[in-house]
């Protein structure tokens, strides 16, 4: 083999990879089970007469509410009872009712209820509570399952997001 040859193989296999290159660049990609936490869909109620508003199950959406969702854990029982508190008399506004996959690999294909986020009208604390279900082995007392957290203007306007 000549010089000009090797040279056409190299600008082919120069060419062929560029062309790999760009096809994977343009494959889109899913987020595994260990990114979206196991989180299967969401589904929004309205609080008023408790209908099924809209259910989400697409992974890009999933994986951001999963984002937002991590909540800190340092708040003090004075200070739930303070956010418990400036709920009264409050209106429940709708409820996002998280579900994740089932935990065994064989039997149950039915989803599992995860976390309900309430949100309040004209209020920035949203109240978590915990399904009672989504705790393996053991029984927890309701009051230990329930949750408020102040939340900022922005993530509240994130979770509203998700009802429109």
């Amino acid at each position: 083999m000549n010089k000009k040859s090797y040279i056409k193989i190299v600008i082919l296999l120069v060419f062929g990879l560029c062309i790999c290159v760009g096809c994977s660049t343009q494959r889109e990609e899913k987020y595994t089970m260990e990114d979206l936490d196991n989180l299967a869909e969401i589904r929004i109620y309205s609080a008023e007469n408790n209908e099924l508003i809209k259910t989400i199950s697409d992974e890009e959406q999933l994986y951001h509410y999963n984002q937002y969702s991590i909540f800190d854990d340092s708040d003090t029982e004075e200070h739930q009872n303070e956010l418990k508190k400036d709920l009264k008399g409050a209106k429940e506004q709708y409820y996002l009712t998280s579900y994740k996959y089932p935990v065994a690999r064989f039997g149950g294909e039915e989803l599992e209820e995860n976390t309900t986020i309430t949100l309040y009208e004209d209020k920035n604390i949203i109240k978590m509570t915990v399904s009672e279900e989504s705790i393996k082995g053991f029984s927890v007392p309701e009051e230990f399952l329930i949750f408020y957290y102040e939340i900022s203007e922005e993530e509240m306007n994130f979770y509203r997001s998700f009802v429109e």
